[in-house]
């Protein structure tokens, strides 16, 4: 399938900022004609009318959890197959995998096991600290030179402030963004939801604001006194959100939401129990409210997902000791076409630029994200309109944990091409 051709369809011209009834001609791995009328009787075609599409999404905030095989199956397998059933083309691993991405040597061969794989692209983000236990710094350069596009210690904080703004002055020499999750566990403690009325009237110990936005001001500080690239991840608070606006432009910084911090609230752990423990918890409507003000007027430039996949028993015991972290990868787009388009709070072409062009300029990669002649052929093809029930039981991650089960959304992926390949048709998923 050297050429296709993508016919009657709505192009999401990100890079535009339009929507443009055109055709779209696709060989071997590049996009090699937009226009309107594109005849080629050699080219496989996908008719898209009623469509939307767009540049292939992509998705900067995923965990992988194991990269060996395990009991269960082939973990990465799973999870990157979950990525084109969500129109992911790209995705950013982060690096409490297991083992942890704090060694070159770890991150190549997690390199190697994904393009041996062959779905979408995997891009690995490597530890700051060694270990993810904030006590002594990676190699930062070495890890780069092994594939990092990014430095994280997600799933926790660099406590050591000397440590993270040496940190910081190093990485800057590379050009590369610190992926920062905020949780000063001085504060947090042993918390297990938002401090608020819930976690009072269910005798639980609660995780407060200020342990994220007191992290969130410190570390906004350190990024303007070392000229480095910050971007701030699953940002859950209105007062995070007012610091990021004050410091936009000051600083070389960013920030993502993730879906349910914009679609549930404290609430849903009354429903859904130990699915909806998640770290940043979930927290009031006015939390809520100030997410998509700031990603309406643009304080929040990327929406990711925190994907986090638990097999089994981390999530089947009491609440207290149960594992943080909700499976989305596979509803990701639909989840935020409820939250933004639905709301009014985007367009179409505003969430897509959000999904596509804006993650891959935080990574360093302004060529990537968008259509156009001459750029890879990396694409995602949107029903706009029909709905579909959310049903966990059919996800291809190996995690079921997830509160949105029985949901009703709009705005699935019907196909994914990568590389010029189609990998996901009408929804089902294509050997490479």
């Amino acid at each position: 399938m050297k050429r296709i051709l993508i016919k009657r369809g709505t192009l999401v011209l990100v890079d535009k900022g339009v929507l443009a009834d055109r055709d779209l001609l696709i060989e071997d791995n590049r996009i090699v004609r937009i226009d309107r009328g594109i005849q080629d009787p050699q080219a496989y075609v996908i008719d898209a009318s009623g469509f939307l599409v767009g540049p292939g999404l992509v998705n900067m905030h995923v965990h992988f959890r194991e990269l060996e095989n395990s009991a269960g199956g082939d973990g990465l397998l799973a999870e990157m197959r979950a990525a084109l059933k969500g129109g992911f083309t790209t995705i950013v691993v982060m690096p409490n995998t297991n083992p942890p991405l704090d060694e070159p040597l770890v991150v190549r061969y997690l390199g190697y096991r994904c393009r041996e794989i062959g779905l979408v692209n995997v891009y690995p983000a490597g530890a700051i600290t060694r270990g993810l236990e904030g006590q002594k710094m990676s190699e930062i350069g070495l890890l780069k030179q092994a594939g990092a596009v990014a430095f994280s210690d997600d799933g926790k904080s660099v406590m050591d402030s000397h440590l993270l703004y040496l940190a910081l002055m190093y990485a800057k020499y590379f050009d590369v963004p610190f992926i920062l999750h905020e949780e000063d566990i001085s504060v947090s403690g042993e918390g297990q939801i938002h401090e608020g009325a819930v976690a009072f009237r269910r005798g639980l110990k609660g995780i407060p604001r200020v342990a994220e936005d007191s992290l969130i001001a410190r570390d906004l500080v350190i990024s303007y006194y070392t000229g480095a690239r910050v971007h701030f991840t699953h940002v859950s608070t209105y007062f995070a959100v007012e610091l990021l606006r004050w410091f936009r432009d000051k600083a070389l910084i960013s920030a993502d939401v993730t879906p349910h911090h914009l679609l549930l609230t404290e609430e849903a752990v009354d429903r859904e129990g130990v699915f909806a423990k998640v770290k940043p918890p979930l927290r009031e409507k006015r939390d809520v409210e100030a997410l998509k003000e700031g990603i309406r007027d643009g304080v929040i430039t990327v929406l990711a997902s925190d994907h986090a996949p638990h097999k089994g028993k981390s999530k089947e015991m009491v609440f207290s000791e149960a594992a943080f972290g909700i499976s989305n990868l596979e509803i990701a787009f639909p989840l935020y076409v409820k939250a933004l388009v639905d709301e009014g709070v985007l367009d179409w072409v505003g969430l897509w630029k959000r999904m596509s062009l804006n993650p891959m300029q935080v990574l360093g990669m302004p060529e990537k994200g968008f259509l156009a002649e001459g750029a890879e052929a990396d694409v995602t093809v949107v029903d706009p309109e029909t709905e579909w029930e959310v049903n966990i039981e059919n996800f291809e991650s190996q995690g079921r944990n997830c509160p949105f089960n029985g949901w009703s959304l709009r705005g699935w992926p019907v196909y994914t091409i990568v590389g010029g390949k189609i990998l996901m048709r009408e929804r089902s998923i294509l050997e490479p």
